[in-house]
């Protein structure tokens, strides 16, 4: 009786010992040191978590806020672009493919853990993402100079321009404090934010010293940003 009993616990041991359950950020893995199957799921989510960081970091917190720096320093005043338009685009178009891209994975990581929901940063991105896709969409709809509208198209267009890039640039940083790494992240992002912000001011204070200097008023109301005529 003695041998059987020693021989189970052996037994037992033996396969506590082959099994490692440890918690992650995300989930909870059991892994057989043997087949390391577990940890072969842990990594493909860590993978798709780096994607989904920098894909929506490049694409809605950097392409969106140089697409809006271009559309208000480069199409009339103070500096005379003729391609600003297809610039502008390509900035907006190219980051809101990957941004969405991003958005997709964010969903699917949300959706494949039990555990792992960060309402908050979901429901960011689900607001980004649809405001997103009316600026993209609207900016085919703008009516003529001439027509009443067209101010109004106006004021919509730059304020929900204005509205995606502040809901990104928070969301990002949601998604950053859950990132493995966060501090690193968190600072390479605040840097280029910091560039970004210190070419917009240095162009902004050049337009009024342009302004000043030309006495020419800046009207909003005529400075149509998709009409050429």
């Amino acid at each position: 009786m003695e041998l059987v009993a020693s021989k189970n616990n052996e037994t037992e041991h033996q396969e506590h010992a082959n099994t490692c359950f440890h918690r992650t950020a995300e989930n909870e893995v059991t892994t057989n040191l043997r087949s390391g199957k577990g940890q072969s799921f842990s990594h493909g989510r860590h993978h798709a978590r780096t994607a989904h960081g920098i894909l929506n970091i490049i694409g809605w917190g950097i392409l969106l806020p140089i697409g809006v720096i271009i559309a208000r320093y480069l199409r009339r005043f103070p500096i005379e672009y003729d391609e600003w338009h297809p610039l502008h685009m390509l900035c907006q178009i190219s980051g809101y493919i990957l941004g969405t891209v991003g958005w997709g994975i964010g969903l699917w990581l949300g959706n494949s853990s039990k555990h792992y929901t960060l309402k908050t940063h979901r429901i960011l991105g689900i607001l980004v993402f649809a405001f997103a896709t009316i600026q993209i969409l609207t900016s085919f709809l703008q009516p003529r100079r001439e027509n009443e509208c067209s101010k109004w198209w106006e004021i919509f267009h730059q304020s929900m321009g204005y509205t995606v890039v502040a809901l990104s640039i928070a969301n990002i940083f949601q998604g950053i404090i859950h990132q493995s790494h966060a501090e690193k992240w968190k600072w390479l992002y605040v840097a280029i934010l910091a560039l970004l912000a210190f070419l917009a001011a240095a162009l902004e204070i050049f337009r009024w010293i342009v302004k000043s200097k030309l006495q020419l008023p800046i009207a909003f109301h005529n400075n149509n940003i998709y009409n050429f005529t």
